[in-house]
Order: structure tokens, then C-alpha cells, then sequence
């Protein structure tokens, strides 16, 4: 993959290309959908071929998108990859100027809000193309008609880091609540609930089924509010914390697997926002469009991304990442089921409450 800088987009921003040729669909190309994409009709390769080329618009998880794109372009060299990665609100920033300016660049858009993506599909911004993996995924897994498919779902942890928490202790995080156990007084990082989804949902989850009494007991610890994961995390492996609250996988692992003394557990129901995956209606390169949404919904490119990613959104599909073989390591089996749409419709009122129990304590 090579970086190319964009003038007039901020530093951390780039525009990544995997380059294919622009050729007819090779025979192996071929036998691998005949093998691996069952049912995909031939035709959508030839027409994604003679296209030659994709935009993917992503977000901050390169080395998942950088996997699947590389497994892609192997099987289908015919098409030049390029991608656009940001943070989710530039990328709908850039993605929304675009179609307003009439030139819309991107083929392929991701989005962790899927309410997002359902408005964007209510506005006919969406292709409706159900992939013929669709059968795979539950009605609560994707949206409507074709809408959008889930890549991932990014479940959210409480960390601990083992040399300050003991087992006796960490067995307290075990349920959701446990952050309100008076040991944690002065020991505990929460992330913001407005810095997104990940530090959002376990407050919504809490407030839901505890009220505000939970957030006072939660509060009386005076846990310190950090705006980032990645900050909140970096704090937790150098010892400088002993918890963090509500806590993504997607900031932990990287930590984990550098040897950090960091271990985690996803309470019951476990929470997680999903990220989601369309076609846009205006895209450029529709049929190499559609052909990338099959491969990433297919069981080979969806183990291509979701390896270095997150975890797979159901059973349907194998966890290949190597936490989930540590005997430590477990995903309940309740998932906590959610519409995207009234989580954001309570956000005021939690918000309320966690910034009248909780972040003025601080």
C-alpha cells in the first residue's frame, strides 16, 4: 500500500492505494468467487474489471481495512483500491460536502452510528444491495433491505491492570455495576460519555436500567473523566490508574499485545456500538462497489478484516483474533440490543445526570 498526502486535509488524514490492473476478469478471479462467493453472479466481476478502480471511505482501523483490501486485490487484481481514512465525524464532514458540492468520490462508506446510515438511506444516499451473505446476519445486525451490513461490533470492556487489581478484586468487574464498589475510590478512569459511542453506550445502558442512583454511587468514587480511549489506556498500562470504566477493545488490544499488564472483562449483556458498511447510491464504480460489499460480507473477507478489527458481530463467524483463545477471554452470550435512534434520543437526559453525579465530582 502506498500514502499519498492530500493538500488541505489535516496531517493524520491520507489517501491509501492498493493498486490492480485494469484488465478483464482473470480465471482465478473467477474460481475464487466460484469458491468462496457462491452465488455472486460472474458479470459482477467482468463489470467491476472493466470499472478498474474503488473508493473506500473508513475509519480509524487501518490494519483491519489494510488486511481486507490486500486479500481482496488478490483475488480480484483487476481493481485499484483507493481509501480515504479520518475520524467517523470528518469523514461524514467530507462525505456530506461532497455530495452537496455534486462530486462525490467515495464507492464504499463506514459509519459507527448506523442510525447515521439509516438516514443517509432514508435520503436515497444508500444502494440497496443485499449481499449473498445476507442470511447471516440477524434482522438487529443490519439494516433494512440491504441498507447497511455490520463489519464489526466493538465491544466494551472494564479494564484492570493486574499488577495494582487483584484477582479477588478484578471478580468485582465482573457485572457492569461493579465500578460502583467503594474500592475504587480514586483508582478509575471513565471516558466521557459525549466522546462517543464506546464511552456513550454503558452510560446509556446504565441509566436505562439503574437510573440515576447508580451514577451517584458511581460518582462518590471520583473517577477521573478522560475524553479519549487511547489516553485512558496508555494511563491504565503504565500503572498511573487502576480501572477504566467503559473501555473499547479496539484501544485495549493494541496494548495487550505489546505485553502491557492490561486484562479486561465484557460484562453481561455485552455492549458495543456497531460499524456499519454501505454502498452509496452515487458511487462512481457501482459494480466494483457492490463486488468489494459481497467480498467483505463473505466469510473470507469478513475473517480478513475483523482479525486485526474487532470482534465478528454473531457466530456465524469464526473469531480468528488471538485474545479470543486466552482462557481469560470470554463474550457473553447476551448482547444488549439496542435501536441506535433512542440511545440517541437519551443522550440529553443521560448526559444530565452523568454530568450532575459524576463529572463534577471531579
Amino acid at each position: 500500500m502506498k500514502s499519498i498526502r492530500v493538500a488541505g486535509i489535516a496531517a493524520a488524514v491520507s489517501i491509501t492505494m492498493v493498486s490492480g490492473a485494469a484488465f478483464a476478469a482473470e480465471e482465478s478471479s473467477l474460481a475464487y468467487l466460484a469458491e468462496n462467493m457462491p452465488g455472486v453472479d460472474a458479470a459482477l466481476v467482468d463489470q467491476a474489471c472493466a470499472e478498474g478502480k474503488l473508493v473506500i471511505y473508513h475509519g480509524a482501523w487501518p490494519q483491519a481495512q489494510k488486511s481486507q483490501i490486500e486479500a481482496f486485490t488478490e483475488a480480484f487484481p483487476c481493481i485499484e483500491v483507493e481509501t480515504f481514512s479520518a475520524g467517523v465525524g470528518e469523514l461524514r464532514e467530507r462525505l456530506l460536502s461532497e455530495q452537496r458540492a455534486g462530486r462525490q468520490y467515495a464507492d464504499i462508506y463506514q459509519d459507527t452510528d448506523t442510525a447515521t446510515l439509516e438516514k443517509m438511506a432514508e435520503q436515497g444516499l444508500v444502494a440497496e444491495y443485499r449481499v449473498h451473505s445476507d442470511a447471516l446476519f440477524g434482522d438487529d445486525e443490519k439494516g433494512a433491505g440491504g441498507s447497511w451490513y455490520p463489519l464489526r461490533r466493538a465491544f466494551i470492556g472494564i479494564a484492570w491492570n493486574e499488577d495494582l487489581v487483584s484477582e479477588e478484586d478484578a471478580a468485582k468487574l465482573a457485572s457492569w455495576t461493579g465500578i460502583a464498589e467503594p474500592i475504587w475510590k480514586d483508582r478509575a478512569i471513565v471516558v466521557d460519555p459525549t466522546a462517543g459511542g464506546v464511552g456513550y453506550l454503558p452510560m446509556y445502558y446504565l441509566h436505562k436500567e439503574y437510573g440515576a442512583d447508580l451514577f451517584e454511587k458511581i460518582g462518590k468514587n471520583e473517577p477521573r473523566i478522560v475524553t479519549g480511549i487511547n489516553n485512558a489506556v496508555a494511563s491504565l498500562a503504565s500503572g498511573d490508574v487502576s480501572i477504566i470504566f467503559n473501555a473499547s477493545e479496539t484501544g485495549l488490544l493494541p496494548m495487550y499485545e505489546k505485553g502491557a499488564p492490561i486484562r479486561w472483562s465484557i460484562p453481561e449483556p455485552a455492549i458495543g456500538p456497531i460499524t456499519g458498511q454501505i454502498v452509496l447510491s452515487k458511487a462512481a464504480h457501482p459494480a466494483a462497489a457492490r463486488l468489494y460489499q459481497e467480498f467483505a460480507f463473505s466469510k473470507a473477507g469478513y475473517g480478513a478484516w475483523q482479525q486485526f478489527g474487532g470482534a465478528p458481530i454473531n457466530s456465524n463467524f469464526e473469531d480468528l483474533r488471538e485474545v479470543a483463545a486466552e482462557d481469560w477471554y470470554t463474550i457473553p452470550e447476551t448482547k444488549f440490543v439496542y435501536r441506535q435512534a433512542d440511545a440517541n434520543a437519551a443522550k440529553d437526559a443521560v448526559l444530565v445526570d452523568f454530568n450532575k453525579y459524576i463529572a463534577t465530582t471531579r
